[in-house]
Parts: C-alpha cells; structure tokens; sequence
C-alpha cells in the first residue's frame, strides 16, 4: 500500500554553512543532475522536501524526494448516536471525530489529498438518506502551515462544514458507500476509504430481519413503546411503526459496497468508535473485503476513547503516505557524503535504527527511526549531501 514515488530534483549547489563540524565532500566534476520541477509553495512538504535553508542540518546539496500523494476520503458517521459523549473528555463521539481529523491532517495533510463525506445525508426527510460529499479530495494546504503549527484555510474550511453538520438519522454506510464509488474511482492515484461509524450500517427499506438481526434488540433498547430485551422483534413492521425494518443490520449491502470499492483499486479502513462493539465481526469483514485487515483481532480499527481515535487515524494516514523505503532516481556521486536528517535532527547511519544504502542505491529508515516515521511523528525529512556521514 506504500505509493512513494521518489524524484531527485536538481542538486543544489549553494554554500549552506557547515553547521555539523564535519567534512564537506567535495563537488563531483562533470555531475549534471537531472532537472525536475519541485512546483510551487502549494505543492506540498513531501519526504525528503528541505522546505527553507536550514540553519542546523549540513550539507551543500539538497536531495528532495516527493511522493506520489494518495487520495483520503473520510466517510463519517453523523448518526443521532455520535452525539453520545466520547471517554477521553466528555465531548460528543461526533465532535472527538472532528478534533482528531484537525490533528492528524494538521500533521500530516500536506503529505495526502484528502476530502469528506458524510451520512446520513445533509438533505434529512427519513434520516436515511445517502451521505454527501462534505468536501472533495484535493491537495491539503501549504506545508508553511505545518511548519508553524497552524491550521490551513482549507482544513479550516472542512472542520467549519463537519461543525455546522451536527448530527441526526440513522447509518446508511452501504448506500453511502456506493455513492461515493463513481466519484473515487475517478480519481488519479491510489485511493483510500476511512470509513469512521459508531454501530451497525442499517437504513435497507428492502430488509427484513428477525430479532438476531435487528439492532434495537442486539443492542437491548427500546424501540419506541417495545422493550427490546425480551423476545419481541423490534425490526418488525407495524401499524405504529412501518418502517421498523430499517433498524435491520444491513450487513450484506455493507459487503458488496467495500467489495465494489476494493475492485475499483480503492482500499477501505473501518475505524469502530464505543457503541459498535456488538458487530464486531460485520467490520472484521468489512476491513478483510476492503483490504485493510490488521493482524489478530480485532482487524479493524476499535478505538475506545478520544486518544485512541487520533492514534488510529494517524497511524492510519501515516501507513499510506509515508514509506521507511525511499527509492531515488538520482544517488549522490559520495554515498559517505550524504546525511538524514529528522526535522533537522540528525539521523545516524546505522542498520539496525537509523538509515542505511541498499546495493540498488535507496535510502532505507530502520528500526525505532522507521516506527517514528511511520508514526507520522517526523514533519520533514531532509536528505543532505556534502558533509561526512554520521554514523553510529
């Protein structure tokens, strides 16, 4: 799923200072690196971007590295049950949701092309309708933002719209799911789903279900005047209540939908927040047909309070944007003279956790430096030529 593709921009040759008091290669004679545009402010801070001059990490040539950005679509539940408060800090699940995504694309946006939806729909007569698109995928904003520890107007602009949506209805995640098919399928790129719910998808006015099936009693409520614990079915149409089969779990829509996504080429991580416990084995399903399964159980992302939930988007957008292995079309003529460096701290070549060569002339990232990275805790990476190597 790793979609980095390396690009060695133009070796700069400007004489940055010697800030790391080690010795400086000397320039290659008759080197003519290839030239490549690096694009604009807004072209995004990618692996290996050395963004401003800096003033700590040294070297005289500059090695960026820039990916192939993927595409994050966020699919949100706006259910009436994420208006329940979250453990963590007593906020809505819905509102936890929205705090967690200004974290991590504050972070780690500049890196992905990302967008919203969410269900069900903005237009609300049964509470059953299809999501809308909140906001579509395109790049996230200028890396000066990240840098500075500040929100980008389009980020702004997608927590405003996730705000004023508030929430209400019921799960229509199938139908949401296979509305949003056409538009991400026509995406450039490799495309992922971030499916984020709190319970079961229902809202299929073609179901009918008995008790085992049916939400209120799986989850033992009431369901208007019926008590739900005993054996009553609550998914049974009545005069008083016509529509009570839409509370069936629509489990095999569910599937087909994930499944119609993944051979369209587009992945599907299924995040679980409190109350979706109950079908625990619907969104194994659902992160096994979307390509996505984690190893041992559960295999989709169960968060179970505020902290939880940012560290699994995070680890999340971070498994698709960033890569411990970093091809490069152009090596540096002196593999001694080249350092990494983390948000300008040096990084030792060392094959056990540092960074070391492969014989095919990339950079790899290993050990505790790998699982920093790909965390999503490094901002910028920075590959230097024209100092000593540091090694450990």
């Amino acid at each position: 799923m790793r979609v980095w593709r390396a690009l060695i921009l133009a070796l700069v040759a400007q004489a940055w200072p010697l800030a790391c008091g080690t010795e400086r290669a000397p320039y290659a004679a008759g080197v003519t690196p290839p030239e490549r545009s690096v694009g604009g402010e807004d072209a995004g801070l990618m692996l290996g971007d050395a963004g401003e001059v800096p003033s700590g990490p040294c070297g005289s040539q500059s090695i960026p590295v820039i990916s192939e950005a993927p595409n994050l679509s966020f699919i949100i539940d706006h259910s009436g049950s994420m208006g329940e408060a979250l453990a963590g800090n007593g906020l809505s699940k819905y509102e936890n949701a929205r705090i967690a995504l200004a974290r991590v694309l504050g972070a780690i946006g500049h890196r992905v092309n990302y967008g919203a939806t969410i269900f069900p729909g903005l237009t609300e007569v049964t509470g059953c309708e299809a999501g809308d698109e909140l906001m579509p995928v395109a790049p996230g904003d200028s890396p000066k933002y990240a840098r500075a520890g500040e929100l980008g107007p389009r980020l702004e602009d997608l927590l405003g719209r996730l705000s004023i949506a508030g929430v209400s209805g019921g799960t229509p995640a199938a139908a949401t799911l296979t509305k949003s098919l056409p538009t991400l399928r026509a995406l450039e790129g490799k495309t992922y789903v971030i499916l984020l719910t709190d319970g079961a998808p229902n809202c299929n006015e073609q179901l009918s279900c008995r008790a085992s099936a049916c939400i209120p009693n799986i989850e033992r409520v009431k369901a208007g005047a019926l008590d739900c614990t005993g054996e009553v079915n609550c998914c049974a149409p009545t005069t008083q209540d016509p529509w009570a089969n839409l509370s069936c779990v629509d489990e095999d829509a569910s599937l087909q939908a994930v499944q119609a996504l993944s051979e369209a080429g587009v992945d599907t991580f299924v995040v679980g927040m409190p109350g979706s416990e109950p079908y625990e084995n619907l969104l194994d399903a659902m992160a096994e047909a979307g390509g996505t399964a984690r190893p041992g159980s559960p295999k989709y992302y169960s968060v179970a309070d505020t902290e939880a939930l940012e560290q699994a988007l995070k680890a999340i957008a971070a498994s698709v944007a960033i890569s411990c292995d970093i091809p490069l079309d152009y090596e540096p003529p002196e593999r001694d003279f080249v350092n990494v460096y983390f948000d300008g701290k040096v990084v030792a070549y060392d094959a056990e956790a540092g960074w070391e060569w492969t014989p095919e002339g990339h950079v790899v990232i290993r050990g505790n430096a790998c699982e920093q990275l790909s965390a999503g805790d490094v901002l910028e990476v920075q590959i230097l030529a024209g100092c000593k190597t540091v090694v450990k």
